[in-house]
């Protein structure tokens, strides 16, 4: 199991709290040698089912209700033609897709439109209801059918897992020789994660178990027999983060504010890379 050493020295980055739908208080904890930090203290996985109760919870969810939902539907639109442009250029003829996480499984739904074998690994329910491509979901893993896959991608998922080492290897093991990883995850080293610290929503503790920084995802994953190929910014994610950290604060002009801050926050990242949210590829290492 993926888990932190007690002769490693930590470091307190932020103290945040549930403002989903607890309100509980909890740590944000770095391991100085790995810079991967937890959450801290860590839900069992019997407790975390309740911190995901909430009709907020966006990526479960297909109701467009309020004006920012309508916004970050269109900015869906967009990644979905994005990330099919990302795969493509890393798989294979048969583009043989997983989407690990895939909620209610837009991204599977877009690349099938587009003739490519897409499956759906999606521990939820009710997000797998959602799907009108229910016969390729699948709860876990383990009861997808047994293929070997072109890519396989988490987008905003691996900092859910209780136990992200184990869950690369199993992701290694269903690869082709050839195959790719694709991690989307928030960056605790970007300017907006700075401005808002304590407040910033990309922490999301504790459904976020995990917080990574380039250095400790890349050294995750080569631990695990990954080789790193390249790591891409994700604009839009700077916008959404800033405008949650503002409600966190309540201000109360906070979509303006957040535009404001992301903005800035992207601005910075061409010359730093550290953007609030990056796509980390990697290869199967043979």
């Amino acid at each position: 199991m993926f888990h932190v050493e007690p002769k490693h020295s930590f470091t307190l980055i932020a103290k945040t709290k549930d403002y989903l739908v607890t309100g509980s208080s909890f740590e944000v904890r770095l391991d100085q040698q790995t810079q991967i930090a937890h959450t801290y203290p860590q839900p069992s996985e019997d407790e975390l089912g309740k911190y995901y109760a909430s009709e907020e919870y966006i990526s479960h969810g297909n109701k467009k209700r309020s004006v920012i939902e309508r916004v970050y539907a269109i900015a869906q639109k967009i990644m979905l033609k994005q990330k099919e442009q990302w795969l493509t250029k890393h798989s294979k003829q048969n583009k043989r897709y997983l989407d690990f996480g895939c909620g209610t499984a837009a991204l599977v739904q877009h690349l099938i439109q587009k003739n490519w074998e897409a499956y759906g690994v999606e521990p939820s329910e009710k997000a797998r209801n959602f799907s009108i491509v229910k016969e390729r979901l699948y709860p876990s893993l383990e009861e997808l059918p047994q293929k070997d896959f072109d890519v396989i991608a988490l987008w905003h998922v691996l900092e859910h897992l209780s136990d992200p080492a184990k869950s690369l290897k199993a992701f290694y093991d269903r690869l082709d020789h050839q195959g790719h990883l694709f991690l989307a995850l928030p960056n605790f080293n970007s300017y907006d994660a700075k401005y808002y610290e304590n407040f910033w929503a990309a922490y999301d503790v504790p459904r976020h178990l995990w917080h990574f920084s380039t250095k400790g995802i890349i050294g995750l994953c080569e631990e695990n027999g990954f080789e790193f190929v390249e790591s891409k910014g994700l604009g839009f994610d700077a916008f959404y983060v800033s405008y949650l950290s503002e409600r966190h604060q309540k201000n109360k002009v906070a979509f303006i504010k957040g535009m404001i801050v992301g903005c800035w926050s992207n601005l910075l990242a061409l010359f730093t890379q550290e953007y609030s949210s990056k796509l980390y590829v990697f290869k199967k290492n043979t």
